[in-house]
């Protein structure tokens, strides 16, 4: 009898695949803040856009049962109102939500400032790998300068207690930048890159609902490594200007890639860039690893530091070399 209790208990468990995922996306500023100001709009207004769009997908990526996962969307703000930082953490924390995403555009002085970029509290963890996802779907959607993923003692990030990242879209005071935030179409690709981060953080394969996969396309997905190790936030980019990070494992995944012969081109600090040709096939996904080489094995010379007088070290030279440049240039005189 004992046993069947069990048996029966356990039958009333929700399983990971069936229990639904409850984030918290948070819409930065608000009301009285406006945010970034720039090029005729304001921040507040862009990011709510965007948010809504996103718990749209979300919800709509619920009830297509075709794919993807299933998820409770909740917004810190679904109108121009004023929500402060204690609050958002506050109110994802009383939802004792799963994840926190926090969604804003960037401003500065200098209008040439310009890219995207996602932050976390840690650079290591669940927060660490939803932010380079993130962050990696972002630079594959709209092809803006990637100024990284990095860390930030932002207080939604320090005080939510749900892994939580705050991604910057764009620079509304770029012209370049602002094309993408004042587009309705863009704001679209935005939030399904934020769908497609959530999906692969939780290991579902990229699914946005509602879009039949063309037969024409297929996926790339491989590593980068350097021997055995993966290279994190290495660059590979497709031909045609499609652009994606590894991961924490050195992964890459790039989705709806035309069938056909690519070349692929991965980089990285540090590492001399590779270039390798795939081919995808239609409906496919074809795998890859990509090897980069230090650059002190290709036997590039090192550097030279410049002197304490800020004068270019390329400039000058030995006392050698200035010697055989004054011997080749007497030739030189002599011949003439």
């Amino acid at each position: 009898m004992r046993r069947l209790l069990i048996i029966a208990a356990l039958l009333l468990v929700p399983s990971a695949a069936s229990a639904q995922v409850k984030i918290v996306i948070d819409a930065g500023h608000g009301g009285n803040d406006p945010g970034g100001v720039g090029t005729g709009m304001q921040e507040k207004n862009v990011v709510l856009d965007v948010t809504k769009r996103f718990k749209a997908l979300l919800e709509a990526d619920t009830a297509d049962t075709a794919g993807g996962g299933k998820w409770t969307a909740l917004l810190t703000r679904s109108n121009d109102t004023f929500v402060t930082l204690a609050a958002r953490s506050a109110y994802s924390n009383n939802q004792d939500a799963d994840r926190f995403m926090s969604i804003h555009s960037n401003a500065f002085g200098d209008t040439s400032a310009n890219g995207t970029e996602t932050f976390s509290y840690t650079g290591t963890g669940t927060s660490a790998q939803l932010r380079n996802l993130v962050q990696t779907e972002m630079l594959s959607a709209w092809g803006l300068t990637n100024r990284g993923s990095k860390t930030a003692n932002y207080a939604v990030l320090r005080d939510t207690a749900a892994p939580a990242i705050l991604h910057e879209l764009a620079f509304i005071t770029n012209a370049t930048d602002a094309a993408k935030l004042g587009s309705p179409t863009e704001r679209q690709k935005a939030a399904v890159a934020h769908l497609r981060g959530l999906q692969r953080s939780y290991n579902i394969d990229p699914y946005v609902p509602g879009v039949v996969p063309q037969d024409d396309t297929g996926e790339i997905a491989g590593r980068v490594v350097e021997g055995t190790t993966p290279i994190v936030g290495a660059m590979v980019a497709l031909e045609g200007g499609t652009s994606v990070l590894t991961d924490a494992e050195g992964k890459f995944v790039i989705a709806e890639a035309a069938a056909g012969a690519h070349t692929l081109t991965a980089s990285a600090d540090g590492y001399v860039t590779a270039t390798v040709d795939v081919t995808v096939a239609s409906a496919a996904r074809e795998e890859i690893e990509i090897v980069l080489v230090p650059t002190d094995r290709t036997g590039e010379p090192p550097e030279i530091e410049g002197d304490a007088s800020g004068g270019c070290a390329s400039t000058r030279g030995s006392g050698l070399g200035m010697l055989l440049l004054g011997l080749f240039a007497l030739r030189r005189r002599r011949r003439a």
